[in-house]
Protein backbone atom coordinates (compact mmCIF):
# COMPACT_ATOMS: atom_id res chain seq x y z
CA UNK A 1 0.00 0.00 0.00
CA UNK A 2 1.35 3.27 -0.76
CA UNK A 3 1.21 6.98 0.82
CA UNK A 4 -0.03 9.31 -1.04
CA UNK A 5 -1.19 13.48 -0.51
CA UNK A 6 -4.15 15.21 -1.36
CA UNK A 7 -3.55 18.23 -3.35
CA UNK A 8 -6.31 20.02 -1.94
CA UNK A 9 -4.15 21.08 0.92
CA UNK A 10 -1.79 23.06 -0.97
CA UNK A 11 -4.42 24.44 -3.06
CA UNK A 12 -3.37 28.20 -2.13
CA UNK A 13 0.46 27.38 -2.89
CA UNK A 14 -0.53 25.49 -6.07
CA UNK A 15 -2.71 28.76 -7.37
CA UNK A 16 0.26 30.92 -6.48
CA UNK A 17 3.10 28.87 -8.67
CA UNK A 18 1.88 25.17 -9.91
CA UNK A 19 4.63 23.21 -10.94
CA UNK A 20 6.89 25.26 -8.21
CA UNK A 21 4.47 23.98 -5.68
CA UNK A 22 4.59 20.44 -6.95
CA UNK A 23 7.90 20.03 -6.46
CA UNK A 24 8.45 21.24 -3.03
CA UNK A 25 5.93 18.97 -2.32
CA UNK A 26 7.81 16.03 -4.01
CA UNK A 27 10.39 16.77 -1.46
CA UNK A 28 8.32 15.59 1.27
CA UNK A 29 8.56 12.41 0.77
CA UNK A 30 5.25 11.15 -0.43
CA UNK A 31 4.41 8.32 -3.27
CA UNK A 32 2.06 10.14 -4.97
CA UNK A 33 -0.62 13.09 -5.30
CA UNK A 34 -3.87 13.10 -5.44
CA UNK A 35 -5.62 15.65 -7.49
CA UNK A 36 -8.29 17.99 -6.63
CA UNK A 37 -9.79 19.34 -10.03
CA UNK A 38 -6.66 21.90 -10.38
CA UNK A 39 -4.77 20.58 -13.50
CA UNK A 40 -2.03 23.87 -13.38
CA UNK A 41 -3.47 24.34 -17.14
CA UNK A 42 -0.95 21.83 -18.34
CA UNK A 43 -1.34 19.38 -21.17
CA UNK A 44 -2.10 15.83 -20.01
CA UNK A 45 0.87 14.66 -21.38
CA UNK A 46 3.11 17.02 -19.71
CA UNK A 47 1.25 16.75 -16.48
CA UNK A 48 2.19 13.54 -16.15
CA UNK A 49 5.95 13.91 -17.73
CA UNK A 50 6.74 16.59 -15.18
CA UNK A 51 5.17 14.61 -12.09
CA UNK A 52 7.58 11.38 -13.43
CA UNK A 53 10.45 13.73 -13.18
CA UNK A 54 9.52 14.26 -9.64
CA UNK A 55 9.67 11.03 -8.66
CA UNK A 56 5.65 10.77 -8.19
CA UNK A 57 3.10 8.77 -9.01
CA UNK A 58 -0.94 9.66 -9.38
CA UNK A 59 -2.77 8.91 -6.19
CA UNK A 60 -5.97 9.95 -8.00
CA UNK A 61 -7.70 12.32 -10.10
CA UNK A 62 -11.29 14.17 -8.78
CA UNK A 63 -12.75 16.33 -11.52
CA UNK A 64 -16.15 18.54 -11.72
CA UNK A 65 -19.47 16.19 -12.17
CA UNK A 66 -20.48 18.23 -14.94
CA UNK A 67 -16.75 17.32 -16.65
CA UNK A 68 -16.73 13.57 -16.51
CA UNK A 69 -20.33 13.21 -17.86
CA UNK A 70 -20.10 15.74 -21.07
CA UNK A 71 -16.69 13.91 -22.17
CA UNK A 72 -15.60 16.63 -24.09
CA UNK A 73 -12.98 17.58 -22.40
CA UNK A 74 -9.62 16.79 -21.11
CA UNK A 75 -10.58 15.40 -18.08
CA UNK A 76 -10.37 11.28 -19.32
CA UNK A 77 -7.33 12.61 -21.53
CA UNK A 78 -5.71 13.65 -18.33
CA UNK A 79 -6.71 9.90 -16.10
CA UNK A 80 -5.25 8.11 -18.59
CA UNK A 81 -1.96 10.01 -19.12
CA UNK A 82 -1.40 10.32 -15.02
CA UNK A 83 -2.52 6.19 -15.30
CA UNK A 84 -4.56 7.65 -12.37
CA UNK A 85 -6.25 4.74 -10.13
CA UNK A 86 -9.57 6.36 -10.51
CA UNK A 87 -11.51 9.57 -11.51
CA UNK A 88 -13.35 10.95 -8.58
CA UNK A 89 -16.37 13.15 -7.71
CA UNK A 90 -17.76 14.17 -4.47
CA UNK A 91 -21.36 15.27 -3.95
CA UNK A 92 -22.92 17.74 -0.96
CA UNK A 93 -26.53 18.26 -0.48
CA UNK A 94 -29.78 16.72 1.06
CA UNK A 95 -29.19 12.82 0.83
CA UNK A 96 -32.13 11.55 2.25
CA UNK A 97 -34.82 13.87 0.31
CA UNK A 98 -32.15 13.95 -3.09
CA UNK A 99 -31.35 10.12 -2.75
CA UNK A 100 -33.25 9.32 -5.95
CA UNK A 101 -31.43 11.84 -7.88
CA UNK A 102 -28.48 11.24 -6.68
CA UNK A 103 -28.90 7.26 -7.16
CA UNK A 104 -28.77 7.99 -11.14
CA UNK A 105 -25.81 10.33 -11.11
CA UNK A 106 -23.96 7.63 -9.46
CA UNK A 107 -25.22 5.02 -12.22
CA UNK A 108 -24.34 7.37 -15.18
CA UNK A 109 -20.74 8.42 -13.94
CA UNK A 110 -20.06 4.85 -13.46
CA UNK A 111 -21.15 4.46 -16.87
CA UNK A 112 -19.37 7.38 -18.42
CA UNK A 113 -16.27 6.70 -16.78
CA UNK A 114 -16.58 2.98 -17.76
CA UNK A 115 -16.82 4.04 -21.40
CA UNK A 116 -13.64 5.77 -21.68
CA UNK A 117 -12.14 2.84 -20.09
CA UNK A 118 -11.46 4.50 -16.51
CA UNK A 119 -12.67 3.74 -13.12
CA UNK A 120 -15.65 6.14 -11.30
CA UNK A 121 -14.85 6.49 -7.42
CA UNK A 122 -17.40 8.25 -5.05
CA UNK A 123 -15.77 10.30 -2.27
CA UNK A 124 -17.90 11.11 1.04
CA UNK A 125 -18.41 13.89 3.02
CA UNK A 126 -20.49 13.44 6.47
CA UNK A 127 -24.21 13.84 5.20
CA UNK A 128 -23.92 10.53 3.18
CA UNK A 129 -24.42 8.65 6.94
CA UNK A 130 -27.60 9.88 8.00
CA UNK A 131 -29.86 6.98 8.55
CA UNK A 132 -32.07 5.23 5.95
CA UNK A 133 -34.21 2.23 6.08
CA UNK A 134 -32.35 0.73 9.15
CA UNK A 135 -29.02 1.74 7.39
CA UNK A 136 -27.38 4.94 5.83
CA UNK A 137 -27.81 6.75 2.72
CA UNK A 138 -23.87 6.21 1.60
CA UNK A 139 -24.60 1.78 2.18
CA UNK A 140 -27.87 1.82 0.25
CA UNK A 141 -26.45 4.17 -2.76
CA UNK A 142 -23.35 1.51 -2.99
CA UNK A 143 -25.63 -1.87 -2.24
CA UNK A 144 -28.44 -0.19 -5.29
CA UNK A 145 -24.82 0.73 -7.91
CA UNK A 146 -22.87 -1.67 -10.22
CA UNK A 147 -19.55 -2.67 -7.98
CA UNK A 148 -18.00 -2.74 -11.18
CA UNK A 149 -18.63 0.93 -12.11
CA UNK A 150 -19.16 2.53 -9.06
CA UNK A 151 -16.44 2.28 -6.28
CA UNK A 152 -15.61 4.25 -3.16
CA UNK A 153 -13.26 7.00 -2.05
CA UNK A 154 -14.17 6.91 1.84
CA UNK A 155 -12.83 9.61 4.05
CA UNK A 156 -12.28 8.12 7.49
CA UNK A 157 -12.72 11.48 9.13
CA UNK A 158 -16.52 12.23 7.50
CA UNK A 159 -17.29 8.40 8.50
CA UNK A 160 -16.47 9.05 11.53
CA UNK A 161 -18.17 12.27 11.89
CA UNK A 162 -21.58 11.26 10.14
CA UNK A 163 -21.47 8.40 13.07
CA UNK A 164 -20.49 5.55 11.31
CA UNK A 165 -17.26 3.16 12.55
CA UNK A 166 -14.85 3.48 9.74
CA UNK A 167 -12.55 0.52 9.72
CA UNK A 168 -15.42 -1.61 9.63
CA UNK A 169 -17.02 0.11 6.41
CA UNK A 170 -13.53 0.02 5.24
CA UNK A 171 -14.43 -3.97 5.34
CA UNK A 172 -17.80 -3.99 4.58
CA UNK A 173 -16.71 -2.52 0.43
CA UNK A 174 -13.21 -3.85 0.18
CA UNK A 175 -13.76 -4.85 -3.18
CA UNK A 176 -14.82 -1.56 -4.20
CA UNK A 177 -12.10 0.43 -2.67
CA UNK A 178 -9.02 1.37 -4.15
CA UNK A 179 -7.93 4.95 -2.60
CA UNK A 180 -8.65 5.59 1.46
CA UNK A 181 -8.91 9.16 2.61
CA UNK A 182 -6.77 9.72 6.10
CA UNK A 183 -7.94 12.52 7.87
CA UNK A 184 -7.72 14.02 11.32
CA UNK A 185 -9.42 16.57 13.24
CA UNK A 186 -9.55 18.18 16.57
CA UNK A 187 -13.42 18.80 16.66
CA UNK A 188 -15.49 16.63 14.89
CA UNK A 189 -18.28 19.53 13.64
CA UNK A 190 -15.90 22.34 12.61
CA UNK A 191 -13.79 21.57 9.49
CA UNK A 192 -11.40 24.13 10.52
CA UNK A 193 -9.87 22.04 12.87
CA UNK A 194 -8.33 19.49 10.89
CA UNK A 195 -5.10 18.28 12.18
CA UNK A 196 -1.92 16.16 11.10
CA UNK A 197 -2.57 12.29 11.37
CA UNK A 198 -2.52 10.75 14.82
CA UNK A 199 -3.25 14.27 16.81
CA UNK A 200 -6.93 14.47 16.58
CA UNK A 201 -9.47 12.37 17.82
CA UNK A 202 -9.92 10.00 14.98
CA UNK A 203 -8.69 6.35 15.36
CA UNK A 204 -6.27 6.29 12.37
CA UNK A 205 -4.17 3.34 13.34
CA UNK A 206 -7.28 1.36 12.83
CA UNK A 207 -8.02 2.87 9.91
CA UNK A 208 -4.78 2.34 8.23
CA UNK A 209 -4.67 -1.21 9.80
CA UNK A 210 -8.17 -1.88 8.17
CA UNK A 211 -6.91 -0.23 4.65
CA UNK A 212 -3.63 -2.00 4.90
CA UNK A 213 -6.00 -5.49 5.36
CA UNK A 214 -8.30 -4.49 2.22
CA UNK A 215 -5.05 -4.38 0.40
CA UNK A 216 -6.25 -0.77 -0.53
CA UNK A 217 -3.83 0.95 -3.19
CA UNK A 218 -3.37 4.31 -1.64
CA UNK A 219 -3.81 5.59 1.46
CA UNK A 220 -4.12 9.74 0.85
CA UNK A 221 -3.19 11.86 3.68
CA UNK A 222 -5.86 15.12 3.66
CA UNK A 223 -6.14 18.03 5.81
CA UNK A 224 -8.52 20.50 4.72
CA UNK A 225 -7.08 23.34 6.49
CA UNK A 226 -3.86 24.06 7.91
CA UNK A 227 -1.66 27.29 8.66
CA UNK A 228 1.74 25.08 7.32
CA UNK A 229 0.77 22.25 5.02
CA UNK A 230 3.91 21.44 4.42
CA UNK A 231 4.83 20.99 7.86
CA UNK A 232 1.95 19.18 8.75
CA UNK A 233 1.68 16.92 5.86
CA UNK A 234 5.72 15.83 6.58
CA UNK A 235 4.05 15.45 10.80
CA UNK A 236 1.33 13.17 9.40
CA UNK A 237 3.90 11.05 6.86
CA UNK A 238 6.26 10.21 9.60
CA UNK A 239 3.19 9.12 11.81
CA UNK A 240 2.06 6.83 9.22
CA UNK A 241 6.02 5.93 8.80
CA UNK A 242 5.36 4.28 12.42
CA UNK A 243 2.39 2.81 11.76
CA UNK A 244 3.64 0.62 8.58
CA UNK A 245 6.93 -0.61 11.01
Amino acid sequence: MKIGVQLYNFRAALKQDFKGALKEISKLGFEGVEFAVDYGDLDPQELAAYLKELGLACAGAMFREADLLSGENHVYEYARALKSPAVTVSMMLDFVKEYDNVLARLKALGDAAKKQDCVFSYHNHWAEWVPMAGSTVMEHLLDATDPESVFFEPDVCWINRGGANAPAILRKYAARIRQVHLKDIEIADQISTTKPLGTGLIRIADCYAAAKEINARWCICEQDNSADPFKDAETSLKYLRTLSR
